[in-house]
């Protein structure tokens, strides 16, 4: 897997990007990166999973930034193990931040030449937010991509998420927070 830092830097093949935090690369991401890949085989594209140098509250919100569920080295990796082709790694600080979504959409899909775009349900992403699954559904027809929603995994009644991975890891529930982190086929 190529490990990129900026979109320029990115070859110019079709691509099917996975967005999202991947601060934990859990079975809820998993899920997302192995639609991404199945999808950009079937394209004879390149799978892109886009994630952050670092989580957005770092920047928003430095008091209320979470501790990592795993470092990006090791989410690396673990993209890499589930067939991701590239990691695009993009800063994030103010700049970036402030960008407006339907600007980022616009972006990414031209420096990344996208044919598909995988985010959760849950997914925001933009300026305050304000973007989020939807409006990647809705800005398809004017983008030429196809959106592709993946729906939560759960766990139990709770959603797979690193917010309940840290949870669990209050908790001192080692053994639940190793299953919901590794590689496992039915993710």
């Amino acid at each position: 897997m190529i490990v990129l830092t900026s979109m320029d830097d990115y070859s110019g093949q079709p691509s099917v990007v996975a967005l999202g935090m991947f601060d934990g690369v859990h079975i809820g991401h998993q899920r997302l990166i192995r639609t991404a890949v199945r999808i950009a085989r079937a394209h004879c594209a390149q799978c892109v999973v886009c994630t952050f140098d670092r989580h957005p509250l770092c920047v928003i919100a430095p008091e209320k930034a979470p501790v990592p569920v795993l470092s990006l080295r090791e989410n690396l990796q673990k993209m890499e193990q589930l067939g991701a082709n590239y990691a695009l790694v993009q800063a994030f600080n103010a700049e970036f931040a402030a960008l407006e979504p339907e600007a980022f959409v616009r972006q990414i899909v031209s420096k990344l030449n996208v044919r598909a775009i995988v985010v959760g349900e849950n997914y925001t992403f933009g300026r305050k937010g304000m973007g989020n699954a939807q409006l990647i559904r809705a800005l398809a027809g004017t983008f030429d991509y196809e959106p592709v929603i993946v729906p939560p995994v759960m766990d139990g009644d709770r959603m797979a998420s690193s917010t309940y991975i840290r949870e669990l890891r209050e908790r001192g529930e080692w053994a639940h927070v190793q299953k919901l982190l590794e590689i496992s086929e039915e993710a």
